[in-house]
């Protein structure tokens, strides 16, 4: 596609934001590791130590798993304009939130309640499970705005549309995983498990369908 001189300073070379967003997620990972509460250092029981580094490997996971999805999407992307700029930094920003999230849900994730009664487990992670569904939501938004701004070719045409389908099947996954936290008080935070196996499957889906294009 010809890059239009008159709108240069409205757009942005979408390669030149990989470096960038590459660094984000770096630091994000970091902090993950640093940001281990401090029991684990207390009591002395080692034997409890297994579900917190369990926890965080399984979030270290997701942010890796984002990350390549993000970083896909900028690659197929030939100019970015200032909303869908808007739309990036709004999901890193989700992203970014992780570290902390993750933190509370170790802290409190396990804590049992209902709908009547909401405890603080219940509260910390609805909001992990909407910071999942924020930057799904904003993945989603940069895929379509893809699909309107520019004439792709029938191959990355249809690797956008499995792309969106398969964000589409994450966000029911997200909100069955809402509903189960708040309606069920057996269910706490065991969606942090079940969580990378679904991203696993989405890109497993889009994997295939690549796959059977490039036959």
């Amino acid at each position: 596609m010809s890059f239009n001189r008159s709108i240069r300073h409205h757009t942005l070379r979408a390669e030149t934001l990989l470096p960038f967003f590459d660094s984000i997620f770096g630091a994000v990972l970091t902090l993950l590791v640093f940001d281990v509460p401090s029991m684990l250092d207390m009591s002395g029981q080692y034997q409890k130590l297994f579900t917190p580094i369990l926890i965080y490997c399984l979030t270290g996971l997701i942010v890796v798993l984002y990350w390549f999805r993000l970083r896909r999407l900028i690659g197929i992307a030939h100019f970015l304009h200032v909303p869908q700029l808007l739309c990036l930094g709004q999901a890193v920003l989700a992203i970014c939130l992780f570290p902390k999230l993750s933190n509370l849900v170790l802290l409190y994730g396990s804590e049992r309640g209902s709908i009547f009664e909401l405890t603080q487990g219940q509260i910390v992670n609805t909001a992990y499970l909407t910071a999942l569904f924020l930057f799904n939501a904003l993945c989603l938004f940069f895929a379509c705005s893809l699909t309107t701004r520019y004439s792709y070719g029938k191959f990355k045409g249809k690797i956008l549309r499995c792309v969106i389908r398969s964000k589409l099947l994450g966000f029911g996954f997200l909100l069955a995983m809402v509903g189960a936290v708040i309606f069920s008080e057996g269910f706490n935070n065991q969606y942090i498990y079940l969580v990378p196996i679904v991203i696993i499957a989405e890109e497993v889906l889009v994997a295939a369908q690549f796959s059977s294009l490039r036959s």
